[in-house]
């Protein structure tokens, strides 16, 4: 069984919206299981913080499920994170190790 969770987070423009925006969406392959948008809580200054902010409030919930599915009964073989900012990716999978003091 596998677990697919996409996530991203972007700057708003509009008047109603002003801030920074989050979504995610899970899949095991078929139709969408579990899907969220909406704002931030915590203001972000630079588009890679708002990225790892957006994960940071989406990962929750691909843990619970991971472990309804294992409390289930079920193994899943692969949990997959995608993403399209590859410094966001640096920085979730290698800490603060990848940050490069600004």
């Amino acid at each position: 069984m596998e677990l697919y969770t996409w996530i991203d987070a972007s700057y708003a423009t509009p008047p109603d919206m002003r801030g920074q925006t989050g979504e995610g969406a899970m899949s095991m392959g078929w139709g969408m299981m579990h899907c969220k948008s909406g704002k931030q809580k915590l203001n972000t200054k630079r588009s890679t913080e708002t990225k790892v902010v957006g994960t940071s409030d989406y990962v929750p919930h691909n843990i619970q499920a991971v472990m309804f599915m294992e409390g289930q009964g079920y193994k899943l073989t692969k949990n997959v994170l995608y993403q399209d900012n590859q410094s966001a990716i640096k920085m979730e999978t290698n800490s603060r190790n990848s940050c490069t003091g600004n």
